[in-house]
């Protein structure tokens, strides 16, 4: 089974021609020359918005472009920023999670016709240290613009009003029109329902800042500003965003002596993964109910400790994963699942169980509390000249 092209997000020390290794993503020496072009006829700019519901973490990196979906192990534990604002957010089941994801694609520029190096033709019949020095993979196109995504938490104070908002949402949800926001104020005003909003931005102006970070009407201007400072200086305010990865054999490169070891280490990487977020999700539950506990019913023997203590045992969960992935990274030949590792290394894995019986929210409140039609929760278009979304 041969490698092919991956798409992924940029890290510092890529460039066109650098080699890459697969498995950890790290940028190695430049191994591939070549012209550097757009396509033909093709220099238009791209732009999108959306508003989507958020259920888990794993979603959330959907959105950040570091998903499973992406099957490499530079889209999983090499992208540290993107990754960092996912685990800040802390998504959970029991509230309602909004992310307002906007991007600017200018002309996507590549290799066309990638050849070797002058020093990477000398040792290639070295694979062992061919490898060493430029990996596996090269940057082959590099993709510029921005990316924007905000996370927007509605929290509220009992059952009730969750129902009510989630009612009075359905169907005319349009956060950032004149109609939308007024009624985002007014049931505001209505619920006393507390909003959180964090905002992850790559590309664009410097000091992109919220003065209130509760306000979506301030979320709304930073947004125009964001996709405005496209329109009005596009190559100062874009940044690589993501790259393509393609394997060194297409320029007449050595085929990796271990591919079939490559893939599996992949396949491990995804399970660390989807594990990761998953535990990630109930860390975040624990640490929600532990912050919150006054809006909980405990029922004997649980008590506020158990939660605690449960808190610990996900993050020793999430330790062990990261040591898992960390050994598919670091040598292939030994990659494993987490719970392989565990029982290689004397452990127990997964430690974290949601306690029994689990805390309740007081008032009958429901697991997820909000449950709104994400077909109906699209926002009416913005306009800004030049990018129409």
């Amino acid at each position: 089974m041969a490698l092919t092209q991956a798409t992924v997000p940029y890290q510092p020390g890529y460039n066109y021609g650098v080699g890459a290794d697969l498995a950890s993503g790290s940028p190695m020496g430049k191994v591939v020359g070549g012209s550097v072009s757009g396509v033909e006829n093709a220099l238009g700019d791209t732009a999108g918005f959306q508003i989507t519901r958020i259920h888990s973490t794993s979603d959330l990196q959907e959105t950040l472009g570091i998903g499973v979906e992406i099957g490499v192990g530079v889209g999983f534990f090499g992208v540290s920023a993107r990754f960092n604002f996912a685990k800040q957010s802390k998504i959970h089941s029991h509230s309602l999670f909004m992310a307002i994801t906007a991007f600017v694609n200018l002309e996507f520029q590549s290799i066309d016709d990638p050849t070797l190096t002058e020093g990477a033709k000398e040792i290639i019949n070295r694979p062992d240290v061919f490898s060493t020095r430029y990996g596996n993979m090269f940057v082959r196109g590099v993709g510029r613009g921005g990316l924007f995504v905000a996370v927007m938490n509605i929290d509220t104070s009992s059952a009730e009003e969750s129902k009510s908002i989630s009612a009075e949402l359905e169907g005319s949800y349009g956060l950032f029109s004149a109609e939308g926001k007024t009624k985002f104020d007014s049931l505001q005003a209505k619920y006393h329902s507390e909003t959180q909003i964090k905002v992850y931005h790559e590309g664009g102006p410097a000091d992109l800042a919220m003065g209130d970070l509760n306000d979506p009407a301030e979320l709304y201007e930073i947004l125009k500003t964001w996709l405005k400072s496209f329109k009005e200086n596009p190559e100062q305010n874009s940044v690589p965003y993501y790259v393509t990865l393609a394997p060194i054999a297409i320029a007449n490169g050595p085929i990796p002596p271990n591919v079939a070891d490559i893939q599996h280490a992949q396949d491990i990487l995804v399970i660390c993964a989807t594990e990761r977020s998953a535990t990630l999700d109930q860390l975040n539950l624990m640490d929600y109910i532990s912050r919150n506990s006054s809006r909980y019913d405990f029922l004997a023997p649980i008590t506020p400790a158990d939660i605690a203590k449960v808190s610990a045992s996900y993050q020793a969960d999430l330790d062990l994963i990261a040591a898992t992935a960390s050994q598919a990274i670091n040598d292939v030949t030994k990659a494993v699942t987490p719970a392989e590792f565990a029982t290689k290394t004397g452990k127990v894995y997964p430690q974290g169980m949601q306690p029994e019986p689990m805390p309740t929210l007081k008032q009958g409140l429901p697991q997820p509390p909000i449950a709104i039609d994400i077909d109906k929760l699209r926002a009416k278009p913005i306009k800004v000249e030049g990018l129409n979304l």
